[in-house]
């Protein structure tokens, strides 16, 4: 399911089935119930119908008494009605009280029976939180609401959670990026901490990779605004300031030996344009071990040997779709989007 709204129509349809489930049951309960008894040794107890009838015990929850009390239920002229235990007892449990199914009896016709219980004690008789429930067999249909309650309520679940996945903004519900390794640079050693990544579709063809995914390996952190836009990225400009030092890698996800590797160090002419090379080897390339989700991606950049310029870093980042923008709308000043300056170590 793409669309939220399908999904949110999802919970919604859920929301009401579980309502209608809810409801049948306890219809079930209110119809299967037949009669409703004090505890005593001996009464007698008046069945509309013949056939089979389920034997309850309602009191407190866990309460011990059921254990030790057994049931008689005898026609007018004495003979015994023939029962069996619950194999597969139910039990309806709410705050404070619980209803166990205990024995069944088949009723030979409808009319007047004879019920005994043995082994209660003076102070059992007439308690007012037990009772003896008398009910119709539902244990089928019961157990049929319940597992369409729980596949119901799961589905429900599901939905909910996917359309908050869907609305709620993917920096919500991910990790920050992270990664660990180096740069090194004419000698220069720079550890790289922080990991950003970007996806532009790039729907008018005018980047170099279509789509193009951007991954900043910096030694601190950076807004993520600043990998958006197209060729002036603001990244690159927080780079010539020296606010930012580290690596932007652009590639198609789709063919990960092709990418362009920027350098994020302030050239030596202010307004010089930063160093950018080309790799391009599928059998070594820049990236290696590309996994990308549609919400993070992760790898290992090892830069080729190349002179005065290494480095090795594992990485893992939360991805950001480019966000469309409004026809003629400006872009963010610099000053809106620069990281936050701290200083970092120099050669001398």
């Amino acid at each position: 399911m793409d669309s939220p709204w399908l999904l949110a129509s999802s919970f919604v349809a859920c929301v009401v089935a579980l309502g209608l489930l809810v409801r049948a049951m306890l219809r079930t309960q209110r119809q299967a119930r037949l009669c409703d008894l004090p505890l005593r040794e001996h009464q007698e107890v008046e069945f509309p119908t013949e056939g089979r009838v389920v034997l309850c015990m309602q009191g407190p929850r866990f309460t011990p008494r059921f254990r030790r009390l057994r049931y008689e239920l005898r026609l007018p002229g004495g003979a015994e009605v023939p029962g069996r235990p619950v194999l597969l007892r139910m039990v309806a449990s709410g705050l404070s009280r619980a209803r166990v199914t205990l024995r069944t009896f088949a009723l030979p016709f409808a009319g007047r029976y004879e019920l005994r219980v043995r082994g209660l004690e003076a102070g059992d008789v007439d308690s007012a939180r037990h009772r003896i429930v008398f009910m119709r067999p539902h244990l089928l249909r019961s157990v049929l609401l319940i597992v369409g309650t729980t596949l119901v309520s799961a589905l429900a679940v599901a939905s909910l959670v996917f359309f908050l996945l869907a609305v709620v903004p993917t920096a919500a519900a991910i990790d920050p990026g992270h990664a660990t390794g180096y740069l090194e640079i004419d000698g220069e050693r720079i550890d790289l901490r922080e990991a950003f990544a970007h996806l532009h579709r790039n729907p008018d063809g005018r980047l170099p990779f279509t789509p193009e995914l951007r991954i900043v390996l910096a030694d601190r952190e950076v807004p993520q605004a600043s990998l958006g836009g197209l060729e002036a990225l603001p990244v690159l400009d927080l780079a010539r300031a020296g606010d930012v030092r580290g690596l932007l890698i652009r590639l198609d996800p789709d063919v990960p030996g092709v990418a362009l590797v920027t350098l994020l160090l302030p050239p030596p002419r202010g307004d010089g344009a930063l160093a950018t090379r080309r790799h391009a080897g599928q059998d070594d390339p820049v990236v290696r071990g590309l996994k990308l989700s549609a919400t993070r991606v992760g790898g290992q950049v090892e830069c080729p040997a190349d002179g005065d310029l290494k480095c090795s870093v594992r990485f893992s980042a939360p991805v950001f779709n480019e966000q469309e923008r409004s026809p003629g709308a400006a872009p963010m000043p610099l000053d809106m989007i620069r990281a936050p300056t701290r200083p970092f170590p120099r050669c001398h």
